[in-house]
């Protein structure tokens, strides 16, 4: 298809601005018959069906709660108009819309495809639709064999459901999970909690950085060979160094340079020693002046530059073999300065561990004639190393002096961040995200970090764009779903977490943060079955997750195994700073042995709950009423005077204060607290 016609941009442009209407994909269709273009035609036929697939799909919800209302409207007499049965648009979100609109104007892209399936398969639950676009993105073929494997496993995965599509069964409503209010104002059980997924998500910010390097970004018209390439230019700049060692008294240091360096990065640095081998050559009497100038071809055209290199080192190799050495004399001592090392000695320090010693001399050569650039890529080096020995001052240094250099550094502006975003300094992290995210907005580990800094902002919808455009560049990035789940959570919208966490695990097996999350989420919906399920794997994949035990422990205690619940809640594991959580766990465990009638095991763990949070005026007050319960007056009515000076608003405590002080024999008190009671419960 000719993408470059009036016709296809102004059609594109539509696809773009509402993917899923089907006139403008059709018209898509009506011009691949008009250009024969047959590849084309066979891939867009597929997603105009599985776009048809979606349509139909709405339209059925559409006629099911058209029919429901209906019904209720007869049942009830109600005049509430009922709602239409047209489906005008289908909403979608952003990953979904942009990966669409890019389909529409690459639909030969394997990987787009197979983006475009997980979509209908886990989005919109279309199982056939999506094995049809798996099936046409292997048929087209791809050189990522990832991609290919990827396929092969979705098509795979789908023949197992046999395009059914998989419910999970409904857990029978509990009736545990209940609010529990006092049905009057004397000694009644204590309060219940449901603590919130999202409440706890916001809270405790478990979200996670990718800490992994990113990927060089790659330039178009670079060597797609360039292992091999570089390869033979070592071997070549071998070659030169030992004709020179034999020629020349003093011959250069051998070239040393690390490969995980951009290729532009490493073309320059091996020109650079070039140039210093021939300069060596010249003192010593051997002048050769090669006709090859690299430097006409620009710096990334990494395939243009190499053929270059490699002809110039031929014509120095060529020069050298034609040279007849000659007797070699002493040379004349005379006084020089010395020579600042050169980038290959330092990166040399730099393995060697000797870090200090780089730095020093790195910044000598500072004010040499070096490419700022190049020097930018050792700083970045050094940072790497500081940043592995965990000096992180010293690398932060490192990436900005790296930045200030060369401010298109992507690796040192994302390492800088990072190490920021680890140390609590937010702002200045996401400066260096924003500029990274500036500089190629292709990187998905970027976007999946910055995401998860905007969340400890506050900022959760941007943080869902985030991470929506980091699952978007890569749709098996296990973290980014997982982390999505998170953001997700904070905006209460349970449900697309949930399949977001199933996302991440799927991807990811055995993973536990996005166990912990679909947990927290079930049993925030009082499926108490699911959710023991998902705690369970967290503790069996990772035993010591933090807060995993205390849900679980909850989880048993509503469901009636309480001493089974104590224990985990007693072998639960609680990160620092992190108090609400097993409060109110230790709480539900002694809810529980009051309600059995176990009143002095109820007061051993409400005690736990108070060494957590001892100002809980309520906590004080359940613990009264357990060992009013017993008897015990005197500690009953010490527990009631606790409450109320914590929260002297709590007519509850007051009312059961005034009650143990009548039990007692003191009768004034008794007057006077169960008077403020009565004057609470009058002001509402």
């Amino acid at each position: 298809m000719n993408s470059t016609t009036q016709a296809a941009q102004d059609i594109l442009g539509k696809i773009e601005h509402d993917p899923v209407e089907l006139r403008h994909w059709r018209q898509l269709l009506i011009l691949c018959f008009d250009q024969k273009s047959v590849d084309t035609l066979q891939t867009l036929q597929v997603i105009v069906a599985a776009i048809e697939q979606i349509w139909n799909r709405r339209r059925e919800q559409a006629k099911e709660a058209y029919e429901e209302a209906r019904l209720k409207q007869r049942a009830t007499g109600s005049k509430e108009p009922l709602p239409s049965l047209s489906v005008v648009s289908i909403p979608l979100m952003v990953r979904q819309k942009e990966t669409i609109s890019r389909l529409a104007r690459d639909p030969q892209s394997s990987a787009l495809l197979y983006r475009f399936g997980l979509h209908l398969e886990e989005d919109f639950e279309l199982y056939k639709a999506a094995h049809a676009v798996y099936e046409r993105a292997l048929s087209l073929g791809s050189e990522d064999e990832q991609i290919e494997k990827k396929l092969v496993e979705a098509i795979k995965r789908l023949d197992t459901k046999s395009g059914e599509t998989i419910s999970r069964p409904a857990e029978p409503a509990s009736d545990l999970g209940d609010v529990i209010a006092p049905e009057s104002m004397g000694v009644k059980s204590p309060t219940h909690h449901r603590p919130s997924a999202s409440a706890l998500i916001k809270r405790t910010g478990r979200l996670t950085l990718d800490r992994g390097r990113i990927q060089a970004p790659q330039n178009a018209s670079s060597d797609t060979s360039w292992p091999e390439t570089q390869k033979k230019l070592d071997e070549a700049m071998a070659r030169l160094l030992a004709r020179a060692t034999a020629l020349c008294e003093t011959a250069p240091r051998a070239m040393r340079l690390p490969r995980s360096i951009a290729a532009s990065q490493w073309l320059e640095f091996l020109e650079g020693h070039i140039t210093l081998l021939l300069a060596t050559l010249e003192a010593q009497g051997i002048i050769i002046n090669p006709s090859a100038n690299p430097n006409e071809v620009p710096r990334l055209e990494v395939a243009a530059r190499s053929s270059l290199v490699m002809t110039m080192m031929e014509e120095i190799e060529k020069s050298l073999a034609e040279h007849r050495p000659g007797i070699k004399t002493a040379p004349l001592k005379l006084p020089v300065k010395p020579v600042p090392a050169g980038p290959e000695a330092i990166f040399q320090w730099i393995e060697a561990g000797s870090l200090s010693e780089a730095e020093d001399h790195l910044q000598e050569i500072e004010a040499e004639s070096l490419p700022k650039d190049q020097i930018s890529e050792i700083w970045f080096h050094l940072g790497l190393a500081f940043q592995n020995n965990h000096d992180n001052a010293r690398a932060v240094s490192a990436y900005q002096r790296a930045c200030e250099l060369n401010p298109k550094n992507l690796q040192a502006w994302f390492n800088c961040g990072m190490i920021r975003h680890e140390g609590g300094m937010l702002q200045p992290a996401l400066e260096c995200y924003l500029r990274a995210i500036e500089l190629d907005p292709e990187q998905s580990k970027i976007w999946c970090n910055l995401g998860a800094l905007q969340f400890q902002l506050g900022e959760f919808e941007q943080s869902v764009n985030s991470l929506n455009s980091a699952v978007t560049l890569k749709p098996d990035y296990a973290r980014a779903w997982d982390n999505l789940a998170g953001s997700l959570c904070a905006l209460d919208q349970l449900e697309e977490a949930e399949r977001c966490c199933h996302r991440a695990i799927n991807f990811k097996p055995e993973y536990a943060d996005p166990s912990f999350k679909l947990g927290t989420i079930y049993f925030q919906q009082n499926k108490l079955g699911e959710a023991e399920q998902a705690f369970r794997k967290v503790l069996e994949w990772q035993p010591g997750y933090p807060l995993a035990g205390h849900y679980l422990a909850m989880v048993l205690a509503r469901t009636q195994r309480l001493d089974e619940a104590l224990q985990v809640c007693n072998l639960a594991a609680t990160p620092t700073g992190e108090i609400e959580l097993p409060a109110l766990a230790w709480n539900e465990m002694a809810y529980n042995l009051y309600e059995k009638g176990e009143y002095a095991k109820a007061i051993r763990s409400y005690e736990k709950a108070l060494a957590f949070t001892p100002e809980r005026a309520v906590i004080w007050l359940d613990v009264g009423v357990a060992h009013h319960q017993l008897g015990d007056l005197e500690e009953a009515r010490d527990h009631y005077k606790q409450a109320v000076t914590l929260d002297p608003e709590l007519a509850r405590a007051w009312h059961n204060l005034g009650t143990v002080r009548h039990e007692l024999g003191d009768t004034e008190g008794s007057r006077r607290a169960l008077e403020e009671a009565e004057r609470l419960l009058a002001h509402g």
